[in-house]
């Protein structure tokens, strides 16, 4: 009888990257010959071709089979998933903690806070849990989880590598110094001190810089407000909100910019952190969470928001072509350890472990 090794995840979003993860291991369970789909409750209207919804899941449950369930928020795939006989894998893309949402969506704090919740009570049913970063992991570990690894986020290096949008590459390279930062517009991530650390670069020292800011904010459009507002209070000119973007826009915004900003005070892993390295494109980061782990020696870390220092620092990775150089060859070593092959390896070893228990 052949194996199948199926995965259950909250949402399958576009350009999300839990579900890119998602479709990702798919491709290589398929390439090892497991039958392999992928079931959630939400189904972007993008990727119907990609999902089908959680339920229809139980017409391939066995015994025999494997499910590999993605957990960062509170559904009911939670519950469904304790009554399969299947032999159960965790990977967990850890939940941010709803205080950050509370001032701008009190639904979502809640689902966030009741996420948390559901992964406490789950620790005695996966054989193996995965955190994708040593930094969730040692969080399963802290709440009595088993057999707990790591399984780095795969990043597609052949997307990030495919023509870039030439409207934006147009509109962006003009002669201006081009700050940077790639996310969901989410108040975890800080977007008011990515625009206050920048404040004091273009008023104080270069008057020619823009700030790109790319991300959705879709359903977080009160937060995105407020943000507007303070660019518009501090007096800021060129600072851009390009929403949610294409591949190929996403590709030009990186290809256009001069350096990398994070201020993000919680991440499980960080995503963007990869893109830039893949990009040179200098990073600096604020020294939470995961960041410092995924980032590595691949930029500079900060351990404290004082934002006309900050500002400081971006000048000088800006205009020092040393530290430059020094920032970008430590990224090509850095990036070996997000290798797809070295990974996709990784995780059938996974996947054969379970399968013998």
């Amino acid at each position: 009888m052949t194996i199948e090794v199926h995965q259950l995840l909250s949402n399958l979003d576009y350009g999300d990257a839990i579900s890119n993860q998602a479709i990702e291991l798919r491709g290589i369970l398929r390439s090892r010959g497991y039958g392999s789909n992928i079931y959630a409750r939400y189904i972007h209207p993008r990727m119907n071709s990609e999902c089908y919804f959680y339920r229809e899941h139980s017409k391939r449950s066995s015994g025999e089979n494997v499910v590999i369930f993605h957990h960062s928020i509170a559904s009911e795939v939670s519950d469904y998933i304790l009554g399969l006989p299947d032999k159960k894998i965790m990977v967990y893309h850890n939940i941010t903690p709803g205080r950050f949402f509370l001032p701008f969506d009190r639904d979502l704090a809640y689902l966030l806070k009741k996420g948390r919740e559901e992964l406490k009570n789950l620790a005695g049913v996966p054989f193996l849990a995965l955190g994708d970063s040593g930094f969730n992991a040692e969080e399963l570990r802290a709440l009595g989880y088993r057999n707990v690894d790591t399984l780095p986020i795969i990043i597609d290096r052949g997307l990030l590598s495919s023509k870039p949008d030439q409207g934006v590459m147009g509109r962006y390279n003009d002669g201006k110094t081009n700050v940077l930062f790639v996310g969901r517009v989410v108040p975890n991530k800080r977007f008011e001190d990515i625009i206050k650390a920048f404040y004091f670069y273009q008023r104080h020292i270069n008057r020619s810089s823009r700030l790109l800011l790319v991300g959705s904010y879709k359903n977080l459009e009160n937060y995105h407000a407020a943000l507007a507002g303070l660019v518009k209070r501090l007096g800021l000119e060129d600072v851009v909100f390009a929403g949610h973007v294409t591949q190929s826009e996403l590709n030009a915004y990186y290809r256009s910019s001069h350096l990398f900003l994070c201020m993000s005070e919680h991440e499980g892993f960080c995503v963007p952190l990869v893109e830039a390295m893949h990009f040179n494109l200098p990073v600096l980061a604020f020294a939470s969470s995961a960041v410092p782990e995924t980032l590595g020696n691949g930029g500079i870390l900060f351990r404290e928001k004082r934002y006309e220092e900050v500002a400081e620092l971006m000048d000088l990775v800006l205009t020092d072509e040393d530290i430059r150089r020094k920032i970008t060859e430590a990224q090509k070593i850095k990036l070996k350890d997000f290798d797809g092959k070295k990974i996709g390896e990784l995780f059938i070893s996974h996947i054969e472990a379970v399968r013998a228990s």
